[in-house]
């Protein structure tokens, strides 16, 4: 049986209201449209629905065990439009946000605070483990969207976005003046007291890739979890970091930490965020969306 939902709706409201005039002001129709409804209606399941009086509609017997079912079916959709407007309207929900530590304080925190100043009741949730935690999480749908170092290996069902194109530099405060103005050769990277990542982390894939080409074997000083450290032991004057320049740029104004004279010609690194196609929720992509609006403004 092939009706149309409307005639459906007309019924709900007029069983409801019980009565065709109070029916058509609620759905702004006009009463003989109502009527005629309620006919084809009628006809199309070959029974009768009301019984006509002079103050109103009454159900019938069919009617009313009819009625029952129809209201359970169009107070699931009202509820349903409703919900989906709240969401449209960004009334509610929860974005879940994963990146480095590094991520959210150079790059990510002036945008979720923008974001939290529209939709202050949206909940914000952070991780800020590994990216490949990250990915893990989002594939069991913990996660919403990810702020990463790319490029890196992603799932089938997942999609990115580049936000921008970063540099990675070597950096050192004034401990290390002596280096600050010296021409270094790629060799010399086998005798600097390097701070970086642990093995495995992105960066230092890129490092060890360049080095294993370049017949350069590094003995680092310090390893680290993360860039964040990695910038704090540099500022105080552990070693030389590797840093991505587009983290340290007030520090490099400020001339508390400098760039050594060596170009480090590593494969293509940007920053990206990523997330997972088969994630439905409405908030996520009206989150992802913003963030695009705004990286291109």
């Amino acid at each position: 049986m092939n009706i149309n939902l409307e005639l459906y709706k007309t019924f709900y409201y007029v069983a409801k209201n019980e009565n065709i005039s109070r029916a058509s002001k609620e759905l702004l129709i006009s009463q003989p449209a109502i009527s005629k409804s309620i006919k084809t209606l009628e006809e199309q399941l070959n029974t009768k629905l009301f019984i006509r009086k002079r103050d109103g509609m009454e159900l019938t017997e069919i009617g009313e065990a009819f009625y029952k079912k129809i209201k359970d079916a169009m107070e699931l959709i009202s509820s349903a439009e409703n919900d989906l407007e709240v969401l449209t309207n960004m009334e509610s929900g929860i974005i879940n946000i994963g990146a480095s530590k590094t991520i959210l304080h150079e790059f990510l925190m002036p945008y979720i605070k923008d974001f939290h100043e529209k939709y202050p009741k949206i909940n914000i949730r952070i991780f800020t483990d590994k990216t490949s935690d990250l990915i893990t999480k989002s594939k069991m749908g913990i996660i919403d969207v990810i702020f990463t170092n790319m490029p890196i290996n992603l799932p089938s069902n997942f999609d990115s976005d580049k936000m921008m194109i970063l540099h990675d530099c070597l950096a050192a405060n004034n401990t290390y003046q002596y280096l600050k103005d010296k021409k270094l050769e790629k060799k010399d990277l086998e005798k600097l007291p390097l701070l970086v990542l642990t093995k495995g982390a992105t960066t230092r894939i890129r490092l060890d890739d360049y080095c294993i080409e370049n017949n350069i074997e590094i003995n680092p000083q310090m390893e680290f979890g993360s860039n964040t450290l990695i910038k704090e032991f540099t500022e105080a004057g552990f070693g030389i970091g590797l840093l991505t320049e587009e983290h340290i740029k007030k520090e490099l104004k400020s001339g508390e930490l400098f760039k050594l004279n060596l170009e480090l010609p590593l494969k293509e690194k940007y920053l990206g965020m990523v997330w997972n196609t088969d994630n439905k929720s409405l908030v996520a992509k009206n989150f992802i969306r913003y963030i695009k609006n705004n990286i291109s403004e």
